[in-house]
């Protein structure tokens, strides 16, 4: 037995037969280098096998053209010679090469060759009948060929099949068991075709059935209109809906060009559906539909105080609007913006107003649209178009006067898919949203009529579009005197209620409060503070139902609640180059100790306590200040050759950041330098300036409350913020000594001359 080695090309997707070619382009480094061993040292020759070792049947191959393109990839157009036996493969730097043999073939007699060949071409040609795509080059091939060995394999690469299947035809050496496979697959392949013919006659006949059911609709309609006979049942009932409708003229005139496309479309046509949703849609709008409001003015006030402790601005302004709506008739509503930390009640404010006055409620949240359709819809042109959130809204609500809440306007976004701030000034403008369009209903629809109430954590962070359009209201952190008030006032009775306990078993003091809001809670409103006393009700629920006896609940709260979250520390002494700074987050006020210290150096500035660049850069301010002051400090610049500083913050875990730090970093180095001891009962906040000049600053009333809560009897403040402070001056005066201040040379006299 002859042997001989190949080079061995591998490709699992194709099977190549002996007498056929195939064209593939190459980009494998390693296919590239076995076409060249076979070419440099095979004359063109290779083995064509689909996998590498498993494989025991190969097709010897010649490479009839093999040229590289532009982009490195190689073409090649390789012929199948013959089949042989693979007796082992090798590997050599991931080349393959294999020793092969001829095959000894079966001897066939010629007459069954023959009529097998005849056989075959005959079922051949009547499949090609129905597969007039295939063509007919394959029949003139084959027409005299009566060698069943290559006639099988011709038709085996023509046939639509498998590879598995072409590779079982492939490995049978044996051409009449060949022949017999082929007119099995044949066979099935007829059945298929046949059957695939029957359902197009199927759709055929359906697509002229709905057709046919077309135009006899249509005949039956022109029919009913001259004998006066009532048409559809649901175009019937569209109609006397869009007649019954309180509407401006225009939306009616449009529901009736609507529903006469309705009428002439195919009842199969997707169209169908789109035409009702639309006319669905406008049918639902409440275009004059409005609900009585309350205007008694004391009513509302009562029922705005049952519902919400403290927060007089918003209340008084809704009693003057609904004053003033009373007195001059208007339609004009507020676009009211709350403003606050999450937590103080923005929400449920909003919703409470809406009960006041006796108005149904919607609600939507645009926290994170970044997509302007979600405002004003889609076109219809696009599928599955819908109408956006302000129109769906004025359906669910189903007056076109409701209390409107649109929940996070700062937390909007804005990138390329669209600019969503803009598209809600054409509803909070008094000048456009009488005839706001939206993309959908293609209709002006009015939104004058609705009172908008925007809430949002952060006023900077308010689209600049809108801001000017906004009232704004400012609500600020909650004392905790205040938190004790609500949790007594409002709080309890509604979960007394809820749970169905009594007064004596829910029997909270002012210190129990106060010591959960202390030591369990660091928050502006009472959010996390009503999901604990939620868990005290619940947990006392279980104790009495597995213990059959109540317990006092002032005397377990430790056990109810768990372990303390918060120390709770109180404002210590200060000592040298210590100071009391107020600070102010996004859930309240923090008092925060400025420590500062010195040692042998050369100058270098270090700090610590989680600060932000505007901190540092007030830190280096305030060394600069002092330098460049330094004779009327009566200071040798020599200390600061010297040492080296260091400027530290308590509650080094929490971010610290923003321009309002300046005074207190360059009164706690005067302490240091001058060692002065500042007393624990003073405060400030201010930026300061080279020249010395306190800017004003953000947050006083929480920074005010914080003094308060700490026993801080007199504040620094920005002379610039005047007439804030004195916006909340019941809320300190007589408590704490408040010194407007507008340069820092009045601190230092206060402080450090005496």
């Amino acid at each position: 037995m002859l042997k001989t080695n190949l080079p061995v090309f591998n490709n699992s997707d194709i099977i190549l037969f002996p007498l056929s070619e195939i064209k593939l382009e190459i980009n494998d480094e390693n296919i590239k280098k076995c076409l060249s061993i076979s070419e440099k040292y095979y004359n063109n020759y290779l083995l064509f096998v689909q996998k590498i070792n498993d494989d025991k049947v190969g097709v010897v191959a010649k490479i009839m053209l093999n040229i590289t393109l532009p982009n490195g990839n190689n073409k090649i157009t390789l012929k199948g010679i013959e089949r042989v036996n693979v007796l082992k493969y090798n590997r050599s730097n991931d080349i393959f090469d294999a020793i092969i043999s001829k095959i000894d073939f079966p001897k066939i007699d010629p007459v069954e060759s023959i009529a097998k060949a005849n056989k075959l071409k005959e079922i051949f040609e009547k499949f090609l009948e129905d597969k007039k795509s295939l063509g007919n080059s394959i029949l003139s091939r084959i027409e005299k060929m009566q060698d069943i060995k290559e006639l099988t394999d011709i038709i085996a690469d023509f046939l639509p099949m498998t590879v598995n299947q072409k590779k079982n035809l492939l490995e049978e050496i044996d051409a009449s068991k060949r022949v017999e496979l082929l007119i099995d697959n044949i066979s099935y392949e007829s059945k298929i075709a046949e059957y695939e013919n029957s359902l197009d006659e199927i759709v055929e006949h359906n697509l002229a059935v709905d057709q046919k059911k077309f135009v006899l609709k249509e005949k039956l309609r022109l029919i009913q209109n001259e004998l006066g006979l009532p048409e559809n049942s649901e175009a019937t009932l569209l109609k006397e809906k869009i007649d019954k409708l309180d509407c401006p003229i225009r939306v009616k005139r449009k529901l009736n060009e609507e529903l006469e496309r309705f009428k002439i479309c195919n009842s199969n046509s997707p169209e169908i559906g789109i035409i009702k949703n639309y006319i669905d849609t406008l049918l639902s709008l409440p275009w004059s539909v409005s609900t009585r409001e309350n205007i008694d003015l004391d009513s509302i006030r009562q029922s705005l105080d049952d519902s919400h402790y403290g927060l007089e601005e918003v209340k008084e302004r809704i009693i003057e609007f609904m004053a003033t709506k009373k007195h001059t008739k208007t339609k004009s509503n507020p676009i009211i913006c709350l403003v606050g930390p999450p937590g103080i009640g923005k929400t449920s404010l909003a919703k409470a107003i809406s009960v006041a006055l006796k108005r149904k409620c919607v609600k939507i949240s645009v926290g994170g649209i970044n997509d302007e359709a979600e405002i004003t819809g889609h076109r219809r042109a696009y599928v599955g178009a819908l109408p956006g959130k302000i129109i769906t809204s004025m359906i669910k609500a189903g007056v076109n006067n409701p209390v409107f809440i649109i929940d996070e306007i700062d937390k909007m976004t804005k990138d390329i898919k669209g600019d969503p701030a803009s598209s809600l000034l054409e509803v909070l403008d008094k000048e456009q949203n009488e005839r706001f369009t939206d993309h959908f209903i293609e209709e002006e629809f009015d939104l004058s009529k609705v009172l908008f109430i925007l809430t949002a954590n952060y006023v900077d962070n308010i689209p600049s579009e809108l801001r000017d359009r906004l009232e704004i209201i400012k609500l600020s952190s909650y004392t905790s005197y205040e938190k004790c008030a609500i949790v007594k006032n409002c709080l309890l009775k509604k979960l007394r209620l809820e749970y169905h306990l009594t007064k004596q078993e829910i029997n909270l003091s002012d210190e129990d409060i106060l010591y959960i809001i202390n030591h369990y809670t660091r928050e502006s409103g009472i959010r996390e503070l009503e999901r604990l006393i939620r868990r005290i009700c619940r947990k006392y629920i279980y104790y009495k139902l597995q213990n059959n006896h109540s317990l006092d609940m002032s005397h377990e709260l430790k056990n109810l609640l768990g372990k303390e979250k918060y120390d709770y520390q109180e404002n210590y002494p200060n000592e040298i180059g210590m100071i009391n700074a107020l600070s102010y987050h996004e859930l309240g006020g923090e008092l925060v100790k400025i420590e500062s210290a010195y040692y042998d150096g050369d100058g270098k500035i270090s700090t610590s306590g989680s600060l932000g660049d505007v901190m540092q850069e007030s830190i280096k301010l305030a060394f600069a200040y002092i330098k460049a002051h330094a004779k009327k400090f009566k200071i040798s610049l020599d200390v600061f050759k010297k040492n080296d500083f260091f400027i530290y913050l308590t509650n080094g875990g929490i971010k610290k950041d923003g321009p309002s730090a300046g005074v207190n970093f360059t009164t706690a180095l005067l302490s240091l330098l001058k060692g002065i001891v500042i007393p624990q009962n003073i405060a400030m906040t201010g930026e300061i300036t080279l020249s010395g000049k306190i800017l004003k600053v953000g947050g006083l009333k929480e920074k005010i409350i914080l003094a308060l809560e700490n026993n801080i009897n007199k504040v620094y403040i920005p002379k610039d913020n005047k007439n804030d402070v004195l916006s909340f001056k019941e809320l300190y005066d007589g408590k704490i000594e408040i010194i407007l201040v507008d340069d820092y040379l009045d601190i230092y006299s206060d402080l450090f001359k005496k």
